[in-house]
């Protein structure tokens, strides 16, 4: 599962948040209410999140699935052969489906490769559009992080890691999973301590929370923080949660078993895929996509999400945006970066 003792705080708040209609366009909706949550002072509602005792040691005795090397920095293959392996389907129990034989064309087409990233212009006047750019357009001219914590000589950020919440826990999945307003509370994961669980977090609705900038290096898999590897992999992996409940199955006393069909929202698809993007025009190449359960498989207590990851749905979001950016008109000014 997804959240545990070492990256989980909850607090159920901001209930009385407005959800627009469903009826609406899923970008206008989803911007309609970032611009409110990002409104709200959230600092008034943190909760201490850093562990109050001393996480677990971790040696891993193998380097995954998908065969890590320390040395490069990277998972055995291509970018193409990285990213098959590396986001192959996820079920319960963490059990993984096979190494996927293709990859969707639009990732096919351009993990690992600079070619063909959106103009740094275009993707501010979107941000701007969509009430995101108090989050996001400061640190659109910034660089991600460099593994070795943000080490200079190291290699800048090369995976993004899809997660899901594992939660909230439920006895069934209500009808309006999507816009139901505890399920989708994102002041649940603010911390007052700046130990957020991910770089972003993204609710069923298309909102999202910056928990951490993506040059920020981040820990949250168990892998990063094994021994084997001491600091060397803070920073290589940027990290984004999708809000997921999860139930109990039959026959079975856990209750974050089972998790709902389908997995996630189309608006959290056209979400992770902004995200995606932005953080690959901040890499200055596409990043390898990757999920949490491949990455800590062959660690005991490994988690087992995102669950009913639709691999074509997030191609498609990013297909569209790819398309809404080449037709967006920039604005007439120059990104500058900003001076001390």
């Amino acid at each position: 599962m997804a959240r545990s003792a070492e990256r989980v705080c909850a607090r159920d708040i901001l209930n009385w948040l407005p959800i627009p209609s469903t009826g609406a366009r899923p970008w206008l909706r989803a911007a309609g209410v970032a611009a409110l949550v990002l409104a709200v002072p959230l600092d008034a509602f943190a909760a201490t999140c850093r562990p109050k005792r001393a996480l677990p040691a971790i040696v891993v005795t193998s380097m995954g699935p998908c065969n890590f090397d320390p040395d490069s920095f990277g998972f055995a293959g291509d970018p193409a052969q990285q990213a098959a392996c590396l986001v192959r389907p996820v079920e319960r129990w963490a059990k993984l489906g096979p190494v996927l034989s293709s990859l969707p064309q639009v990732f096919a087409d351009r993990v690992g490769r600079n070619s063909g990233l959106p103009d740094r212009g275009a993707l501010g006047a979107l941000l701007t559009e969509l009430h995101l750019d108090g989050r996001f357009g400061e640190g659109l001219l910034d660089p991600v992080s460099r593994a070795n914590d943000d080490d200079p000589l190291a290699p800048a950020a090369r995976y993004l890691v899809i997660h899901d919440t594992s939660g909230p826990k439920l006895s069934s999945f209500p009808v309006n999973l999507d816009s139901d307003r505890k399920i989708n509370n994102l002041a649940r994961f603010h911390c007052s301590d700046s130990h957020e669980i991910a770089h972003v977090i993204v609710n069923r609705l298309g909102d999202l929370y910056v928990g951490h900038d993506l040059s920020v290096p981040w820990r949250a898999t168990k892998f990063e923080r094994a021994l084997n590897f001491g600091v060397a992999l803070k920073g290589l992996f940027l990290h984004v949660e999708l809000i997921q409940p999860r139930r109990g199955a039959p026959g079975h006393r856990r209750n974050d078993i089972a998790a709902p069909t389908p997995g996630f929202s189309a608006a959290q698809y056209d979400r992770l895929a902004l995200i995606y993007t932005l953080a690959s025009v901040r890499a200055g190449q596409w990043l390898v996509p990757a999920f949490h359960a491949v990455i800590d498989n062959d660690i005991r207590g490994g988690h087992d999400d995102p669950q009913n990851f639709d691999l074509e749905a997030f191609a498609h979001s990013l297909e569209m945006l790819l398309d809404r950016l080449s037709r967006t008109e920039e604005p007439n000014v120059l990104l500058i970066p900003g001076t001390d």
